[in-house]
């Protein structure tokens, strides 16, 4: 029994320890994003909880949230798949809307068996193989249309895109374009490595006709 008790203690110190890391790790993350949001010149910056649901409020005004035993522990855990939405701006040929998707964790994403389910943690891609990283989907439309046709959900869980190896793609639909650029979150390690990163995701875009898009 005590050292059931000792290992349950010894077990605590690092959740603990979690806790203070996911604190500095999100710190960090918001920063990074609210940088990336100015040096791209984007208006916005509201956010929408992917990967489980949001734990919801259970009377407007009330700060109580509905939880119940069926709901997953991933419900707690907001930044595993976050999107950072940047809002839009006009480019020279296109109208562009911008987010930024952070995969915390792509150890779901890179395991290729179907039957895995989002809560089956042990059957997820090890830690040491799996890769955290930030997705870019930047979608244009022709200029003052303003009717966004692409419904970037299907992308944020779409294991191609989500994954450690997924690199760019530029897609076409009706004269609009989506452009998706992953980038490992090591790329943005300070501010020097980060300017580089957005450079290259400009010069991508640049070059497949979405011109314009500069830091600032």
């Amino acid at each position: 029994m005590e050292n059931n008790i000792e290992e349950f203690e010894n077990a605590l110190i690092d959740v603990r320890k979690a806790h203070r890391l996911i604190f500095k790790y999100q710190e960090k993350m918001l920063d990074l994003m609210n940088y990336i949001k100015s040096r791209l010149d984007f208006p916005e910056f509201i956010g929408k909880k992917h990967f489980s649901d949001s734990i919801g409020a259970k009377r407007t005004g009330s700060g109580m949230q509905r939880i119940g035993h069926g709901m997953w522990a991933w419900d707690f855990i907001y930044p595993y798949v976050y999107e950072y939405y940047l809002g839009d701006i006009r480019l020279e040929k296109y109208d562009c809307n911008l987010s930024l998707i952070q995969y915390s964790d792509t150890g779901f994403f890179d395991q290729s068996n179907e039957e895995v389910s989002r809560v089956d943690v042990p059957n997820f891609i090890k830690e040491e193989q799996s890769s955290s990283k930030i997705l870019f989907i930047l979608e244009a439309v022709p200029k003052n249309h303003k009717n966004w046709k692409w419904d970037k959900d299907d992308f944020i869980m779409n294991k191609l895109y989500a994954s450690s190896s997924h690199k760019a793609n530029v897609l076409e639909n009706n004269n609009t374009k989506l452009v998706l650029f992953s980038f490992p979150l090591s790329h943005f390690i300070d501010e020097n490595s980060t300017n580089y990163a957005l450079q290259v995701f400009c010069n991508y875009c640049n070059e497949n006709g979405i011109v314009g898009l500069e830091l600032v």
